[in-house]
C-alpha cells in the first residue's frame, strides 16, 4: 500500500533519521580530527627565534612575568564579580509606597 498525498507531509520514516544522524557524526568526527591536528602541530620540534635567543640569554626578557600574569588574571575575576553584583545591586526594584495597613493573619495553626 503506497502513502498517499504530498511527501514533504509525511513524517521522517528512519532512514532519513539515520542518514541524518549518520551525517552529523561525520561532521563531529572530522571536526575532532581539525582539532588534533591543530595539537599535533603546536607540538613542534624547533624553536622559534626568539625562544632560541631567550635559551642563550641574548633575547628581549618576558614583558608578562607569571607573577604579573597571576595578578591580572585574579584581578579580572575579582573585577568581573564585582561588577556582577554592582549590576544586579541596583537592579534591585521597591514599590513606590507601601501599605500601612498590616496584614491580616487570621488563626495560624
Amino acid at each position: 500500500a503506497q502513502a498517499t498525498g504530498p511527501r514533504h507531509l509525511a513524517p521522517f520514516c528512519l532512514g532519513d533519521r539515520l542518514a541524518a544522524m549518520s551525517k552529523m557524526m561525520c561532521m563531529i568526527f572530522a571536526l575532532a580530527m581539525a582539532f588534533l591536528a591543530i595539537a599535533v602541530e603546536a607540538q613542534r620540534p624547533a624553536m622559534l627565534a626568539k625562544e632560541r635567543a631567550w635559551e642563550e640569554g641574548t633575547g628581549l626578557p618576558l614583558i608578562v612575568t607569571p607573577n604579573i600574569m597571576t595578578g591580572l588574571l585574579v584581578g579580572v575575576v575579582w573585577i568581573t564579580l564585582f561588577l556582577t553584583g554592582f549590576c544586579c545591586l541596583f537592579q534591585v526594584q521597591t514599590p513606590q509606597t507601601f501599605e500601612e495597613k498590616c496584614l491580616v493573619l487570621n488563626k495560624q495553626y
